[in-house]
Protein backbone atom coordinates (compact mmCIF):
# COMPACT_ATOMS: atom_id res chain seq x y z
CA UNK A 1 0.00 0.00 0.00
CA UNK A 2 1.29 3.44 -0.93
CA UNK A 3 1.89 5.84 1.99
CA UNK A 4 1.66 9.61 1.55
CA UNK A 5 2.73 12.03 4.28
CA UNK A 6 0.42 14.94 5.07
CA UNK A 7 2.51 17.75 6.51
CA UNK A 8 1.49 20.58 8.81
CA UNK A 9 -0.89 22.98 7.04
CA UNK A 10 -1.32 20.46 4.25
CA UNK A 11 -3.98 18.50 2.37
CA UNK A 12 -3.57 15.25 0.47
CA UNK A 13 -6.22 13.26 -1.41
CA UNK A 14 -6.01 9.77 -2.86
CA UNK A 15 -8.03 6.99 -4.42
CA UNK A 16 -7.91 3.27 -3.69
CA UNK A 17 -5.43 1.47 -1.45
CA UNK A 18 -3.50 4.46 -0.14
CA UNK A 19 -2.55 5.38 3.39
CA UNK A 20 -2.30 9.03 4.36
CA UNK A 21 -0.26 9.69 7.49
CA UNK A 22 0.30 12.79 9.56
CA UNK A 23 2.64 13.01 12.50
CA UNK A 24 2.55 14.82 15.82
CA UNK A 25 -0.92 16.33 15.99
CA UNK A 26 -1.00 18.36 19.17
CA UNK A 27 -3.44 21.26 19.20
CA UNK A 28 -3.67 20.85 15.41
CA UNK A 29 -6.52 18.78 13.99
CA UNK A 30 -6.46 16.03 11.42
CA UNK A 31 -9.68 15.83 9.43
CA UNK A 32 -10.16 12.67 7.36
CA UNK A 33 -13.03 12.81 4.86
CA UNK A 34 -13.92 9.92 2.58
CA UNK A 35 -16.42 8.26 0.26
CA UNK A 36 -15.95 4.53 0.80
CA UNK A 37 -18.10 3.56 -2.20
CA UNK A 38 -15.64 5.02 -4.74
CA UNK A 39 -12.67 4.66 -2.33
CA UNK A 40 -11.67 8.33 -2.38
CA UNK A 41 -10.42 10.10 0.72
CA UNK A 42 -8.37 13.01 1.90
CA UNK A 43 -6.77 14.42 5.01
CA UNK A 44 -6.30 17.97 6.25
CA UNK A 45 -3.74 18.84 8.94
CA UNK A 46 -4.90 22.27 10.13
CA UNK A 47 -3.16 24.44 12.71
CA UNK A 48 -5.68 27.16 13.50
CA UNK A 49 -9.47 27.51 13.46
CA UNK A 50 -10.15 30.72 11.54
CA UNK A 51 -8.40 32.14 8.47
CA UNK A 52 -10.31 35.41 8.86
CA UNK A 53 -8.61 36.08 12.20
CA UNK A 54 -5.10 35.98 10.73
CA UNK A 55 -4.89 38.71 8.12
CA UNK A 56 -3.29 38.08 4.76
CA UNK A 57 -1.93 34.56 5.24
CA UNK A 58 -3.01 32.82 2.04
CA UNK A 59 -2.18 29.23 3.05
CA UNK A 60 -5.76 27.98 3.21
CA UNK A 61 -4.68 24.52 4.41
CA UNK A 62 -3.42 26.13 7.63
CA UNK A 63 -6.95 26.89 8.81
CA UNK A 64 -9.96 24.71 9.59
CA UNK A 65 -12.57 27.04 8.10
CA UNK A 66 -10.80 27.34 4.75
CA UNK A 67 -9.07 23.94 4.63
CA UNK A 68 -12.17 21.77 5.05
CA UNK A 69 -14.12 23.38 2.17
CA UNK A 70 -11.00 23.11 -0.01
CA UNK A 71 -10.65 19.39 0.85
CA UNK A 72 -14.38 18.92 0.14
CA UNK A 73 -14.00 20.47 -3.34
CA UNK A 74 -10.93 18.36 -4.12
CA UNK A 75 -12.70 15.13 -3.13
CA UNK A 76 -15.80 15.95 -5.20
CA UNK A 77 -13.61 16.88 -8.19
CA UNK A 78 -12.01 13.39 -7.95
CA UNK A 79 -15.43 11.73 -8.11
CA UNK A 80 -16.58 11.49 -4.49
CA UNK A 81 -20.31 11.98 -3.94
CA UNK A 82 -20.94 14.79 -1.44
CA UNK A 83 -23.97 12.89 -0.08
CA UNK A 84 -21.79 9.90 0.91
CA UNK A 85 -18.93 11.78 2.54
CA UNK A 86 -18.10 10.94 6.15
CA UNK A 87 -15.50 12.43 8.48
CA UNK A 88 -13.21 11.28 11.24
CA UNK A 89 -11.58 13.97 13.41
CA UNK A 90 -8.39 13.59 15.42
CA UNK A 91 -6.34 16.00 17.53
CA UNK A 92 -7.20 19.29 19.18
CA UNK A 93 -5.28 18.57 22.36
CA UNK A 94 -4.39 21.13 25.00
CA UNK A 95 -0.63 20.72 24.90
CA UNK A 96 0.47 23.53 27.21
CA UNK A 97 -0.86 24.96 30.45
CA UNK A 98 -0.70 28.71 29.93
CA UNK A 99 -1.16 31.24 32.72
CA UNK A 100 -3.68 33.12 30.55
CA UNK A 101 -7.25 31.97 30.03
CA UNK A 102 -9.68 32.24 27.17
CA UNK A 103 -9.85 30.89 23.64
CA UNK A 104 -6.33 32.09 22.78
CA UNK A 105 -4.93 29.74 25.41
CA UNK A 106 -6.74 26.64 24.12
CA UNK A 107 -6.27 26.46 20.37
CA UNK A 108 -7.03 22.73 20.38
CA UNK A 109 -10.58 23.24 21.65
CA UNK A 110 -11.12 26.14 19.24
CA UNK A 111 -9.97 23.89 16.38
CA UNK A 112 -12.41 21.13 17.37
CA UNK A 113 -15.31 23.60 17.58
CA UNK A 114 -14.40 25.02 14.15
CA UNK A 115 -14.24 21.51 12.62
CA UNK A 116 -17.66 20.58 13.96
CA UNK A 117 -19.17 23.84 12.71
CA UNK A 118 -17.64 23.53 9.24
CA UNK A 119 -18.55 19.86 8.76
CA UNK A 120 -22.08 20.55 9.97
CA UNK A 121 -22.41 23.37 7.44
CA UNK A 122 -21.26 21.03 4.65
CA UNK A 123 -23.60 18.28 5.94
CA UNK A 124 -20.72 15.83 6.44
CA UNK A 125 -21.36 13.59 9.47
CA UNK A 126 -18.56 12.93 11.94
CA UNK A 127 -18.54 9.15 12.39
CA UNK A 128 -15.56 9.00 14.75
CA UNK A 129 -13.63 11.43 16.88
CA UNK A 130 -10.45 11.14 18.95
CA UNK A 131 -10.01 14.68 20.22
CA UNK A 132 -9.06 16.79 23.21
CA UNK A 133 -6.93 15.59 26.06
CA UNK A 134 -3.27 16.42 26.51
CA UNK A 135 -1.46 13.93 24.28
CA UNK A 136 -0.02 14.22 20.80
CA UNK A 137 -1.23 11.86 18.12
CA UNK A 138 -0.04 10.32 14.85
CA UNK A 139 -2.73 9.30 12.36
CA UNK A 140 -2.81 6.70 9.58
CA UNK A 141 -5.87 6.96 7.30
CA UNK A 142 -6.67 4.32 4.67
CA UNK A 143 -8.58 5.96 1.83
CA UNK A 144 -10.13 2.76 0.43
CA UNK A 145 -12.29 2.05 3.48
CA UNK A 146 -11.98 5.09 5.73
CA UNK A 147 -10.24 3.21 8.52
CA UNK A 148 -8.08 5.27 10.88
CA UNK A 149 -5.39 4.19 13.31
CA UNK A 150 -4.25 6.66 15.94
CA UNK A 151 -1.14 6.29 18.08
CA UNK A 152 -0.70 8.63 21.04
CA UNK A 153 2.52 9.91 22.54
CA UNK A 154 1.68 7.60 25.44
CA UNK A 155 1.90 4.59 23.04
CA UNK A 156 -1.85 3.91 23.09
CA UNK A 157 -3.21 2.67 19.73
CA UNK A 158 -6.82 3.41 18.81
CA UNK A 159 -8.60 2.09 15.69
CA UNK A 160 -11.59 4.16 14.55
Amino acid sequence: MQEIVVGISDIKVAKGETQLVTYALGSCVGVCIYDDVVQIGGMLHAMLPDANAHGTDSKIEKYVNSGIPYLYKKLCAMGADARRLKAKVIGGAKMFDFAVTGSEADIGTANIIAVRKCLNYLKIPIVAEVTGGTVGRTVWFTTSDGSVRVKTTGNETIDV
